[in-house]
């Protein structure tokens, strides 16, 4: 009902709307889909946060990581609630407080409440008939189902979740959507069902039905003790078709008193804990209007820090070793001018990714395409704007520092060099961005989306600043690069003081990617699949939280975006082709312009939207534990690496080995 909501910085926007948020009821809280969202991770601490019947659906919380990671969420909320005995028990234990089980949601409205919705669905079938609503595999369950419907002469209606689904008798042929659903279990005579809001609904329309167990008992994702602790709760145990329970019982009415009377207590019981959460007052807490006000994310870029005022932002490294904005509370005013330009709280901006024009570039200066990461598109941009009196804003490796913002004068070819290729890490940024705001005259603009959004929203609409981002999958802790230096002077003798790191030295390849460090005496050139920096880095394990919560997977607040042209068209090629996506009109200018340096061709936006990333990747649980043992000098990169990412990257092996394999055998049954 509300905007759609895909990241975090937008789920937080939801706080200036609402002073009360509720997550329920269902698995959200099921371990192996672990989404700190469904923890209300968004709402701030002025706002009252009450869990109503979400579900935990395992008996246990096998994995630490998602264990600790709940204690703390759950720890967060006002009031908390769950839909099962064993669920209350496990938020219990992680979070010492108690823990109230209630009904689920469907249950909160009574039987004739929802029959009024059944009568509306439109949805009719004559004849008596035996309903089944199967979420698992087993046929011998089938097969009972069946045998039920022949012994209480009833036909059976499927209601299909499979494929295979589709193939069973009486199979309903209709679209079935939630009205639909309602209308069929309040319409049947008889319901058979292994899933929980199967049995629920049957349990409060008063269907005559039964229960089977979808999980194995020793199976380490058995959820069905939701089922039994809901029936258990109703007195209706005896209605589960298991082993030696046998049809004639099953098919016996159901005395539906006591159930009913159960049902109706416990619902009272229910709303009653609701409407005392929901009038509970929420942990007072003091808020200014800065950045980090209903705002967790940050990249760092210091635009917050550029436009204060009164000096209250300080961009520093963090104890997990990125960029992030501090402020000093006592010296905010609360003016919000920081809120204004941060990238995560004001994007209004960006454009679809879809619907920019995408063409390829192959500079024809074989020095600079050496130099460049992929096609040289990004050199030959800043190139022609510098020519023509901008300034360029970019990133270079400093030898000791690492990813270093500039702001490179016009016509400076040395120092436009500087800017050339790619580095894997956060850049500090330091004062550039506000010498940046502060430059009388043109200005090229060249960074990660999340920066190019910053200075957009820093600089405004000036005719004279041009943007390009690069296409970015994440920035790592500064901690791996440390670990990394450190892993370089003992295996390669390295000095780590001088250091000077290609994150792509081209002349060993494009495709294959190759990562050279040289102190100027000493040099060692690792293939990807052997540096474990890079290895960290594509496993994606220790990232920025912004990273995976990234706006501009999709959007670019950019004129133009620039990266690699990955993918079947250009497979053969060894020196690299730039993928470049004009966004706007300066953009469409900007890269018409690209075609007097080199090979500029157009292509189907198709090729972006197929092989680059346009979607989040989930922050991996065991995060902080990566960072923590990245940030712990003792332990070193390579031990990390061989733990985390080195499973990642095998995978990877195993999944290209059989994806040929795959394709055969997708081949030979089509034909088939």
């Amino acid at each position: 009902l509300t905007a759609p909501c895909p990241t975090m910085a937008e789920l937080e926007g939801l706080n200036d709307s609402y002073g009360t948020f509720v997550c329920g009821s269902d698995q959200i809280w099921s371990p192996p889909n672990f989404d700190p969202h469904y923890f209300l991770d968004f709402v701030g601490g002025d706002r009252l946060k009450v869990a109503y019947a979400p579900s935990v659906g395992l008996p246990n919380v096998d994995e630490s990581d998602v264990a600790r990671q709940m204690a703390k969420l759950c720890g967060r909320l006002d009031a908390l609630s769950t839909r099962e005995e064993p669920g209350s028990r496990i938020v219990s234990e992680l979070t010492g407080r108690e823990v109230a089980t209630v009904l689920d949601s469907t249950l909160l409205l009574d039987r004739d409440e929802w029959a009024r919705m059944a009568i509306e669905s439109g949805l009719h079938i004559d004849k008596p008939y035996l309903l089944a609503y199967m979420l698992g595999h087993d046929e011998t369950q089938w097969r009972r189902v069946y045998a039920l419907g022949e012994q209480l002469g009833l036909s059976v209606r499927v209601i299909p979740i499979f494929q295979r689904d589709l193939r069973r008798e009486g199979c309903v042929t209709e679209p079935v959507g939630p009205r639909e659903f309602v209308s069929l279990i309040a319409n049947a005579t008889y319901v058979c069902t292994d899933s929980f809001h199967g049995i629920a609904f049957s349990v409060n329309l008063e269907k005559e039905f039964c229960a089977f167990e979808r999980f194995r008992s020793t199976s380490r994702i058995n959820q069905n003790s939701r089922i039994y602790n809901l029936l258990d709760k109703l007195g209706l145990r005896d209605r589960l078709a298991v082993g030696g329970v046998s049809d004639e019982t099953l098919a016996n009415p159901i005395d539906w008193e006591e159930p009913s009377e159960r049902l109706a207590e416990e619902r009272g019981v229910s709303i009653s804990w609701l409407k005392h959460a929901l009038e509970m007052e929420p942990k007072a807490s003091a808020v200014k209007n800065n950045v980090r006000h209903d705002c967790t994310l940050c990249c760092g870029c210091t635009a917050c820090e550029a436009v204060c005022p009164v000096d209250a932002i300080d961009v520093k490294l963090d104890v997990e070793g990125f960029w992030r904005a501090e402020i000093d509370e006592g010296a905010c005013v609360s003016c919000g001018k920081c809120r204004r330009v941060c990238p995560f709280i004001e994007n209004s901006s960006s454009v679809a990714i879809e619907d920019g024009k995408l063409f390829s570039y192959k500079s024809a200066n074989s020095s600079q395409l050496l130099e460049s990461s992929s096609g040289g598109a990004g050199a030959a941009i800043a190139k022609a704007e510098s020519n023509v009196n901008y300034a360029v804003f970019g990133c270079a490796f400093e030898v000791g520092r690492g990813a270093v913002a500039r702001l490179v004068e016009p016509k400076d070819t040395d120092g436009l060099g500087s800017l050339a290729g790619s580095k894997y890490m956060q850049s500090e940024v330091g004062h550039v961005l506000a010498d940046s705001e502060a430059y009388d005259g043109p200005v090229l603009v060249m960074g990660t989306p999340c920066q190019v959004a910053a200075t957009r929203n820093l600089l405004g609409e000036k005719a004279d600043v041009t943007y390009v981002d690069l296409i970015c999958h994440g920035v790592p802790t500064r901690y791996l690069y440390e670990r990394y230096l450190e892993w370089l002077s003992k295996e390669y003798g390295i000095d780590s003081a001088k250091a000077e790191i290609t994150f792509r030295y081209k002349p060993r390849g494009w495709h294959e990617r190759y990562i050279r460090t040289t102190d100027g005496v000493h040099e060692t050139c690792l293939h990807q699949r052997r540096d474990p920096y890079f290895l960290m880095f594509e496993a994606g394990q220790c990232y920025a939280p912004c990273c995976y919560e990234c706006p501009w997977r999709d959007t670019s607040a950019a004129d133009v975006r620039l990266g690699d042209y990955w993918g079947p068209k250009f497979q053969d090629d060894r020196t690299g082709v730039s993928m470049v996506l004009a966004l706007t009109e300066r953009g469409c200018e900007v890269v018409k312009g690209l075609a007097t340096s080199g090979e500029l061709l157009d292509q189907a936006i198709g090729d972006y939207m197929g092989y680059q990333q346009t979607e989040n990747n989930p922050e991996p649980v065991f995060r902080d534990e990566v960072i923590s043992k990245l940030a712990d000098p003792s332990i070193g990169i390579a031990a990390v690496s061989e733990e985390f990412a080195e499973p990642v990257a095998r995978n990877r092996d195993l999944q290209e080995r059989i994806a040929p394999i795959k394709s055969l055998v997708k081949w030979f049954l089509g034909r088939k």
